[in-house]
C-alpha cells in the first residue's frame, strides 16, 4: 500500500510539473520571510564557463542592487537558484528541470544558444518564462512563447560583422565553425550569407568540440589565400585560432562576435591578438550611456571587493578588476527585466509573469532601452566592434540602425 501511495504521490508531482499548471514560485521561509525564487541557467563548467561566470556576475549585482520585491502589498526577499547547463545541450535539461523542480518563478540565461535551445521546451511545459542573456540563436524563442531575450539576434549581428569585413577589404573568407554548436554554426552561416550576398566569396571549414590543433585548417587557408578568417567560437577556443594562425603565417584579417570580449583572449593570444575585430554588445567606455556609466562604476567596485568575485570576472592578471565583458551587463539586464514584470505582475506565478514580459518596456537598461518583440526578441539597434590591442580590449566602431 504504501508503495502505491509513493507511485501516485510521485506521478502527481510529475503532472505538476509538466501539466501547464505553471509555477507559483512562492514559499515561506523558516524566518516567516516570503520569497520569490529566480533560476539562474548558466554554465559554471565546461567550455562556456567563463562567459557563464560573467553573466551571473550581472545577475548578482543586480540582485545586490535590487533583492526584495513587493507584491500586493508585502516585501518578499528575492532568491537566487542554481543549476549548471555545463555548456552541454544533452545537460541542459537536468538543468532546467531542476530549476522547475525548485519552484522558481522566473529563470535567466544561458550564455550559449545550444542549452537554450535545449532547455527551452521544458521551461514552456512548465509555464516558467525564461530570460535569455547573450543566447543569439533565432531558435531559442522561435516557436517558444515562454522564452524572451535581452541581446540582439545572429542574423542582425551576422549581417553587420559582414558589412564591417566588407568595409575593411575582404573578398574572399573563410568560416571556422564548431560542428553542433547552435550558435557558431549559426552565426557563422547569417555571416557567410551575409559575405556572399555583398558580392564576396565565403566558404565554411568546421572542427570537432574539444579539437585543440588547427594546424590542418591553417595550412589550408594560407595555401587558399584567404583575406579574412570569421570564427565564431568560444572564449577557450579563441585564442588557440588567433595564435596557430599567425604561427602558421596567416596574416589575414581575423574576426568573431560577441563570444570573443574577453579580456583573457586578449591576454593568451598577445600580440598575435592586435588586429583582431568583434562585435559585441556594449562598450564600457561610451560614455554618452549614462545608465552605462553608472553600471560600470558600480560593477567594478562590486567585483574588487571581493576575490571570487573578481576571479570569475577573469582575475587581475586578464584585466578583470579594470574591464567588463559586454556579457556581464546582458544578465544585469536580464534580472532587471524579471524585476520589473514581477512589478508589473504583482504576482509569484509564471504564467502571469511571461504575460507582463510580452509588452513590457523599461528605458533606460545598460544595453538600452528594453521592449520586446512578437518572438520575445529585444528590439535592438546597436552592435559595438571592438578590437585586441597590445593585451587591452579597444572600442573601434559601431553600427546603429
Amino acid at each position: 500500500m504504501k508503495k502505491i501511495l509513493a507511485i501516485v504521490l510521485c506521478a502527481c508531482m510529475l503532472c505538476a510539473l509538466f501539466a501547464g499548471c505553471g509555477s507559483t514560485g512562492a514559499v515561506s521561509s523558516d524566518s516567516g520571510e516570503k520569497v520569490i525564487s529566480i533560476g539562474v541557467f548558466e554554465p559554471t563548467s565546461g567550455q562556456n564557463a567563463a562567459g557563464g561566470k560573467k553573466e551571473i556576475l550581472g545577475i548578482e549585482y543586480a540582485h545586490s542592487l535590487y533583492p526584495t520585491i513587493n507584491i500586493n502589498g508585502e516585501e518578499y526577499k528575492i532568491e537566487l537558484v542554481y543549476a549548471d547547463n555545463a555548456s552541454d545541450s544533452t545537460k541542459a535539461p537536468s538543468a532546467a528541470q531542476l530549476l522547475i523542480s525548485k519552484n522558481v518563478s522566473v529563470v535567466l540565461g544561458t550564455y550559449g544558444s545550444s542549452c537554450a535551445i535545449a532547455g527551452g521546451e521544458y521551461f514552456a511545459k512548465a509555464k516558467i518564462p525564461a530570460i535569455g542573456t547573450s543566447c543569439t540563436n533565432p531558435q531559442v524563442t522561435a516557436g517558444n512563447d515562454y522564452y524572451f531575450r535581452i541581446s540582439y539576434i545572429d542574423p542582425f549581428q551576422g549581417a553587420v560583422m559582414a558589412s564591417y569585413a566588407l568595409s575593411q577589404g575582404c573578398k574572399n573568407t573563410v568560416v571556422i565553425v564548431e560542428a553542433g554548436d547552435d550558435y557558431s554554426a549559426g552565426f557563422g552561416n547569417y555571416f557567410a550569407q551575409a559575405m556572399i550576398d555583398g558580392g564576396a566569396a565565403c566558404t565554411t571549414v568546421t572542427f570537432q568540440m574539444g579539437e585543440t590543433d588547427f594546424s590542418t585548417i591553417m595550412a589550408n587557408i594560407k595555401s587558399e589565400g584567404y583575406d579574412g578568417i570569421f570564427a565564431p567560437v568560444s572564449i577557450e577556443t579563441a585564442p588557440l585560432i588567433i595564435n596557430q594562425a599567425r604561427e602558421a603565417g596567416v596574416e589575414c584579417q581575423i574576426m568573431a562576435g560577441d563570444t570573443w570580449d574577453d579580456s583573457s583572449i586578449a591576454s593568451r593570444a598577445g600580440a598575435n591578438a592586435n588586429g583582431v575585430f568583434f562585435s559585441c554588445f556594449f562598450d564600457q567606455t561610451d560614455e554618452s550611456n549614462a545608465a552605462g556609466v553608472e553600471f560600470v562604476k558600480g560593477f567594478l567596485e562590486w567585483v574588487n571587493a571581493d576575490p571570487a568575485r573578481l576571479e570569475n570576472n577573469g582575475g587581475k592578471d586578464n584585466g578583470g578588476d579594470k574591464n567588463i565583458s559586454s556579457v556581464t551587463p546582458c544578465g544585469y539586464d536580464a534580472y532587471m527585466a524579471a524585476y520589473k514584470a514581477i512589478e508589473k505582475a504583482q504576482s509569484t506565478k509564471g504564467e502571469d509573469i511571461r504575460n507582463a514580459l510580452v509588452d513590457l518596456e523599461v528605458p533606460g537598461l545598460v544595453t538600452g532601452d528594453l521592449k520586446f518583440d512578437e518572438n520575445g526578441d529585444a528590439i535592438k539597434n546597436y552592435v559595438a566592434i571592438k578590437t585586441f590591442q597590445d593585451g587591452e580590449i579597444i572600442f573601434s566602431d559601431a553600427y546603429t540602425g
